[in-house]
């Protein structure tokens, strides 16, 4: 080291003594996160100070874009004052506290207590009532530590517990990291992502796209999977022969092999099944007899092997009966109409003021996939994929509105085929709602069918939502068919409707 470090290092050190540096001041993190309502405590660098270690609470919180910032506080006397923002703390010095909520915040109940205004602070904000159960817990150290509480402070030491911990819980929240110290976001669970809508609320506008919902599932404007089987090509058709061949030259070979054959159902007539049905459940039941009576007797050696032979008879019967089963006419299955998409035209037409034809605007086209099979019973029929339709359109339909959406399907097709009394609707353009002095209103009868409109505005909502978020792939539609959206030069007569939807 020469001479002339020497010389620099003496000149930096003597003008740093003549123009000392003065030190930055840094404000915590978590007084500039204050707000308005917070309760902090003020704490001079002056002890002697009469407001030391005073309680107060935020007026105005401290600016984050200044050197100094100050914060407007008020006293529990009324008083208010602006001070540095270095000044105040959100907890109490350790000097002010009294001694026996110093020996509270050692208990193990004190951080459990802390947590629980905390959770509250967080979700109802500063302004809180704490809870019934954090009064009982404040309660509960306020009797563990009864020695070494005043006498004449014991009535107000339940609240002062409460107090300590609501400020440091808020000490805690306002410590945390990001966000300008109000803590990460919290994952709040989402409601459920279902609503029950009112009927009576819905526009004229929504009432007649009801009615057309109803007119197409009356009229069973269903997509008919025949129509997409008949697209299929010669060397497909062929194909499907082959197999059927095949079938039967194996029904052909089960028979020399020496299986039971089993008629078809059409025959109307009894086959070798159901007599070795009756004879193993009659065997079954001599024998068992004769083993009662063998083993009362005392041969026991007898009663065993009747006993075994009992259960060769009843297994030859389980064996008859699945194979019955199998081959048992169901009293239903399968879907009730011809196809799984119903299809909804909405017609676009101009009036005059006095209801008589313009012009015609062209028509909107919807699908929905609604699913109507019979269920295990076979009688009742149900709505397979309601579950995906309260899904897909976030509404709560419940298994009574989908119970009567199917009861009234039900009904009008029974009605219209003379299969039951009544009579039959003579406009099928206002089945739900009628039109009364320029209105759409409710059609009386209604109530027989409980939520039957929730199900309905269900299927409204489905078809708004388009082919591609239920699933519904082109290759589904029948040659021709439009796809959904408006269609300005489509225009549809009743017949060629009908032949679109296959009725």
């Amino acid at each position: 080291m020469n001479w002339k470090t020497n010389l620099d290092r003496a000149f930096r050190e003597l003008e740093r003594q003549q123009h000392p540096v003065k030190r930055k001041r840094h404000t915590p993190f978590d007084v500039l996160a204050l707000t308005p309502g917070d309760t902090v405590f003020f704490v001079p660098k002056d002890t002697t100070n009469d407001r030391y270690g005073q309680q107060a609470r935020v007026i105005r919180a401290a600016r984050k874009d200044v050197q100094n910032p100050t914060v407007r506080l008020e006293f529990k006397d009324g008083t208010q004052r602006s001070v540095q923002a270095r000044l105040v703390r959100r907890t109490a010095p350790k000097g002010v506290e009294p001694a026996y909520l110093q020996e509270a915040r050692k208990l193990p109940s004190w951080s459990r207590l802390v947590n629980e205004l905390r959770i509250v602070a967080a979700s109802e904000g500063v302004e809180f009532t704490p809870p019934q159960t954090a009064e009982q817990r404040a309660r509960q150290m306020a009797g563990m530590l009864k020695a070494s509480i005043p006498e004449q402070e014991r009535p107000a030491a339940v609240r002062v517990l409460l107090d300590a911990a609501r400020v440091d819980a808020q000490a805690q929240e306002a410590r945390q990291a990001q966000r300008g110290g109000r803590g990460p976001v919290r994952h709040e669970k989402p409601r459920e992502a279902t609503s029950t809508s009112d009927p009576a609320r819905l526009d004229q506008e929504q009432r007649a796209m009801i009615n057309l919902i109803a007119r197409s599932i009356h009229r069973r404007y269903f997509l008919s999977d025949r129509q997409i089987e008949a697209r299929l090509t010669e060397q497909e058709r062929e194909q499907a022969k082959i197999h059927g061949v095949l079938r039967q030259i194996i029904g052909l070979g089960q028979r020399e092999v020496g299986s039971a054959d089993v008629k078809d159902h059409r025959a109307g007539k009894g086959n070798e099944l159901h007599g070795l049905l009756q004879d193993s459940l009659t065997a079954a039941y001599q024998k068992a007899l004769e083993a009662c009576q063998q083993l009362h007797a005392g041969n026991v050696q007898n009663a065993v092997t009747l006993a075994t032979q009992v259960q060769e008879h009843r297994a030859t019967y389980l064996v008859a009966d699945a194979e019955l089963e199998r081959h048992r006419r169901k009293l239903h299955t399968g879907r009730y109409f011809h196809g799984d998409i119903l299809s909804v035209r909405v017609e676009h037409v101009e009036h005059d003021d006095e209801g008589n034809f313009q012009a015609y605007l062209g028509m909107t086209q919807y699908y929905a996939r609604v699913v109507f099979i019979y269920a295990e019973d076979g009688i009742t029929l149900t709505v397979a994929n309601a579950a995906e339709l309260e899904a897909l359109t976030g509404m709560r339909v419940g298994s009574q509105g989908w119970a009567s959406l199917c009861r009234w399907v039900e009904d009008m097709s029974e009605r219209a085929g003379g299969r039951k009394q009544g009579r039959r609707q003579d406009d099928d353009g206002h089945l739900i709602y009628r039109v009364h002095h320029g209105h759409l209103e409710l059609r009386e009868g209604s109530g027989k069918y409980p939520d039957f409109l929730l199900s309905l505005n269900c299927i409204r909502r489905a078809l708004l939502k388009g082919m591609q978020a239920q699933g519904i792939r082109r290759s589904e539609l029948p040659e021709g068919t439009p796809l959904t959206g408006y269609h300005a030069d489509r225009r549809l007569t009743p017949s060629t409707e009908r032949e679109q939807h296959d009725c």
